[in-house]
């Protein structure tokens, strides 16, 4: 069994970044040099929209390893729809000896001001999905920046030769609460074993 944990960077960089579908494909160029040799992995496309990252604009930053940031994932209550979404879909082909496993794992960084919020990411691979939830309350970010350990679970295990996993990541602001939130970056577990 072969782990990738994607490493974390700093928050505050994560706007310091272009955000344009170069980035996705060098997450992509990483996953893949991670894998093992025999898994002969090939990411055949990596892709981002909706709300908090129209048109491509999810980053994958590379420095020992990668993290998605999102430079448009801010809800504020002087919006009409204070909730903000991220459809990521990677399509990653393996041996056929070979399966991945997504989110054993999802830590998640971002800014809150006064608001709380609700954040859920669901990860499906091969018709399995997999989960993380819950809630940022400003309380627990005296400084203005949180850190978030979301549950593991056994993750969702795509099919012996790989496929296609979607990340739907969302962001809503609690009712009657004044303030922002952001998710600025996530790093995520990934994980090739054989079948």
């Amino acid at each position: 069994m072969h782990s990738v944990f994607f490493l974390p960077l700093l928050a505050s960089l994560a706007t310091s970044f272009p955000t344009t579908p170069y980035h996705a494909y060098e997450v992509a160029k990483a996953i893949v040099a991670r894998a093992p040799p025999e898994a002969n992995a090939v990411i055949k496309s990596v892709t981002s929209s909706g709300t908090g990252c129209a048109g491509n604009s999810a980053s994958f930053l590379i420095e020992e390893g990668a993290t998605v940031a999102f430079d448009a994932m801010v809800v504020d209550f002087t919006e009409t729809n204070p909730a903000k979404s991220c459809l990521v879909i990677l399509d990653l082909q393996l041996n056929p000896k070979w399966k991945y496993t997504i989110n054993k794992a999802t830590d998640i960084r971002g800014f809150i001001d006064g608001a709380s919020a609700t954040y859920k990411v669901v990860y499906t691979v091969s018709g399995k999905t997999s989960q993380a939830s819950g809630s940022i309350k400003a309380t627990n970010a005296p400084d203005g920046t949180y850190f978030i350990h979301a549950q593991q679970d056994s993750g969702a295990t795509s099919a012996c030769g790989g496929g296609v996993a979607t990340m739907d990541v969302s962001l809503r602001l609690a009712p009657q609460t004044q303030g922002l939130v952001t998710i600025d970056n996530m790093d995520i577990a990934f994980e090739y074993s054989q079948c």
